[in-house]
C-alpha cells in the first residue's frame, strides 16, 4: 500500500469489531483523517416494491418482497484525487444478508490515517476469500462460496388477479389447467397470483470511481472520521432495460417476470429463465431498451438477469459508479 503522506509508513490490518485500520510510526494526527466505510440497503430490499404509479412503483400491479438479500461485497479501494499514486484499501469481503442491515447502515471497515483531500472511492461485489458476516446463515454462506455467487436473493411477486403467460412454444402446462385468457402475443395465461423466486446468481462488479451530486469520492479533514455508505438498489432487476444518462422514463414492471414461471408451479427457476430468450416474451416489448446493458449478448432472461443485478452498486443512496470501468448512471 502507498504511504498517504510522505513521511509515513501505513500500513491496513484487521481489528476486532470487523473494521480496518490504517497504522504508521507517526502518530500525529496533523493533515490525516480517518474513513468509515458502511453498506446501506435501499428500502426496496427492506420493504420491497409494491404496485402503484409512483416513485418506485411496480406499474403493472405487482407486489414485490425479498426474504433474503445476501450480496458479497467489499474490496475498498480509495486514491487520493490529486494523485493516483496515494492509495491505501482494505481488501476484505463480507457476505450479508441486506434484509437484516440497519436503516442507517452497517459498518464494517475503516481506514485511517489518510491524507488530508478530496479522494476516489471504489468497491467491488465478489466473492472471492469472503467471510460470513452473523446476517447470514452458514448454509447460504456455504452456498455462496461454493458456487462463487455474488447475489443470493429470495422473494415473492403477489398480485390477487396475477396471472403467467408463459410463450406457448415452451410453455409446460399441466393437463387440465385451464387457461384465464390470453395476453397481447395470443398466449394463454394462467391464474398464478403468488410467485416465488430464487436468485443465485454470479454477477461479480467492480464499481468505481463512485460520486454524489457530481462529485467524487469523499473529502478527509484533518482529525476527523468520514463515513460513505455503498448502497445497493433492489429494484433493478425490474427495470424496463439498462437506461443510462437521465432515468425520468424508467418504468418498474414484473410482468415479464411472471410470463417465466413456463410449468404454472408458482416458483420461476433459474432453468426457465435460461430457456427464454428476450424475443420469446411479448411483455419485452417496445417499453424496454435492451441497450447499454454490461453483459452481452443477452442471448437468454437469465442473462439478462446477472446483468440486471450488475448495475445495482451505488454510493450514498443514489450516487453513480461506473460499472466495470463504464458509466452507467440511476437516478430516480
Amino acid at each position: 500500500m502507498t504511504s498517504t503522506m510522505p513521511s509515513k509508513t501505513l500500513c491496513v490490518g484487521l481489528v476486532p469489531l470487523l473494521a480496518l485500520t490504517a497504522c504508521s510510526d507517526d502518530t500525529d494526527p496533523t493533515g490525516t483523517g480517518s474513513l468509515s466505510v458502511l453498506v446501506e440497503a435501499e428500502d426496496t430490499i427492506t420493504e420491497g416494491l409494491d404496485p402503484g404509479t409512483e416513485g418506485e412503483n411496480i406499474t403493472d400491479g405487482w407486489q414485490v418482497r425479498f426474504d433474503n438479500y445476501i450480496v458479497a461485497i467489499g474490496a475498498i479501494d480509495v486514491h487520493l484525487s490529486t494523485d493516483e499514486a496515494v492509495e491505501a484499501e482494505a481488501p476484505e469481503r463480507y457476505v450479508l444478508d441486506l434484509t437484516s442491515v440497519p436503516a442507517a447502515g452497517l459498518a464494517l471497515w475503516q481506514l485511517d490515517e489518510l491524507q488530508e483531500g478530496r479522494w476516489e472511492f471504489n468497491y467491488e461485489t465478489a466473492a472471492d476469500g469472503a467471510t460470513r458476516h452473523d446476517s447470514v446463515q452458514p448454509a447460504d454462506y456455504d452456498a455462496v462460496v461454493a458456487d462463487d455467487l455474488t447475489y443470493l436473493i429470495r422473494g415473492t411477486l403477489s398480485k390477487s388477479d396475477g396471472v403467467s403467460c408463459p410463450p406457448a412454444g415452451k410453455a409446460m402446462v399441466p393437463m387440465g389447467t385451464m387457461a384465464m385468457g390470453m395476453n397481447a402475443a395470443g398466449d394463454p395465461c394462467y391464474a398464478n397470483p403468488t410467485i416465488t423466486f430464487e436468485i443465485g446468481a454470479e454477477a461479480e462488479t467492480a464499481f468505481g470511481p463512485c460520486e454524489i451530486d457530481e462529485q467524487p469520492g469523499f473529502s478527509v479533514t484533518a482529525g476527523n472520521t468520514q463515513s460513505v455508505a455503498m448502497t445497493i438498489h433492489g429494484d433493478h432487476l425490474f427495470f424496463n432495460g439498462f437506461p443510462e444518462g437521465d432515468e425520468g422514463g424508467v418504468t418498474r414492471l414484473a410482468q415479464w417476470f411472471a410470463d417465466c414461471d413456463l410449468d404454472l408451479d408458482g416458483t420461476v427457476t433459474e432453468a426457465e429463465l435460461a430457456a427464454l430468450a428476450p424475443a420469446d416474451l411479448s411483455e419485452l416489448d417496445d417499453r424496454f431498451q435492451l441497450g447499454g446493458s454490461p453483459i452481452t449478448p443477452l442471448g437468454d432472461m437469465w442473462t439478462y438477469v446477472r446483468a440486471q443485478l450488475k448495475t445495482q452498486g451505488h454510493f450514498q443512496g443514489e450516487g453513480e459508479c461506473p460499472v466495470d470501468g463504464v458509466a452507467h448512471e440511476h437516478e430516480d
